[in-house]
């Protein structure tokens, strides 16, 4: 009797990679090929989280052309959620650029308290663009409700923040200590792989915190 795959969790992730590693290749060039110009860089984040939820959740049936379709009817209306977030960390990364500033006149007070500030403004506009290209890819909302949306959630489910949070820090960490070679494995898998466990962790609060209560409201409405 065969075995009955995965359904969620780390586990899951491990299966689609074993069993599918030649479209998840191709679609990690096809990602990193689309960031070009950066302004394609929302749409195509919303088009990845698209992929993955629909690999996630069945295995198969997500093309190349699936995904060039993903990407060409969000170019648009993912812009203006892109800027936001790349606003938020662009602040960020300007605070932490100008702590230097002070440390180097020995006003250890103000590089502290920049750089901190800093930090928090990256992180929350790192995780607010991954809550919004998910909840984006998952949902046909319009933009004011898809960010009223990862607001709330990535403030409520601190704990699926902190662990999207700690992934993006663990890639990160790694793509820049082992460069040249790390570039290899950005070329092949390291996007994809980024982006299932994103949405492992965003995927069950979309279901249960709107998706559910939706259906459930649905229902009751029925005769």
């Amino acid at each position: 009797m065969e075995k009955e795959p995965p359904k969620d969790g780390f586990f899951r992730i491990l299966y689609l990679l074993g069993n599918f590693p030649g479209k998840m290749i191709l679609i990690n060039v096809v990602f990193l090929l689309s960031c070009l110009p950066i302004v394609t860089i929302p749409a195509a984040h919303s088009a990845m989280s698209a992929f993955v939820g629909k690999m996630y959740r069945d295995g198969f049936d997500f093309s190349l052309d699936n995904y060039k379709r993903e990407f060409s009817g969000r170019l648009w209306k993912q812009l203006p959620l892109g800027l936001f977030s790349a606003a938020i960390i662009f602040y960020g990364y300007y605070l932490m650029s100008l702590a230097g500033n002070f440390k180097n006149v020995g006003d250890t007070t103000t590089h502290g308290l920049l750089l901190g500030c800093g930090g928090v403004f990256f992180c929350v506009g790192l995780l607010l663009n991954v809550w919004i290209s998910v909840l984006s890819a998952t949902l046909e909302l319009k933009n004011h409700d898809i960010l009223k949306n990862a607001a709330i959630l990535f403030l409520i489910e601190w704990k699926r923040s902190a662990g999207i949070l700690i992934t993006s820090v663990i890639f990160l960490f790694l793509t820049f200590t082992f460069l040249p070679y790390s570039l290899i494995l950005l070329l092949l898998i390291e996007a994809v792989l980024y982006w299932l466990i994103c949405y492992e962790l965003i995927d069950p609060v979309i279901q249960e915190r709107i998706v559910k209560p939706y259906e459930d409201l649905r229902k009751g409405e029925c005769p």
